[in-house]
């Protein structure tokens, strides 16, 4: 299991990841950061992931969880 967050101390609001996955980010303009709507569901963590790959700040932090069998 995946948990997405955003640093906002390194975010530059450039937008890819709203971009890529706007059912996950949106850009505030306001304070000049992404912002995370929710988590991804099972099926968009590859998107996520590649999301948090391809940040230019290494702003989309995620954690993986191990999970209980």
């Amino acid at each position: 299991m995946m948990t997405l967050s955003i640093d906002s101390t390194v975010c530059v609001s450039c937008g890819m990841c709203a971009e890529r996955l706007p059912a996950l980010f949106a850009i505030d303009r306001a304070v000049r950061c992404a912002r995370l709507l929710r988590q991804p569901a099972p099926t968009e963590e590859d998107d996520a992931l590649e999301a948090a790959e391809d940040c230019p700040t290494g702003a989309i932090v995620l954690c993986t969880k191990a999970v209980s069998l």
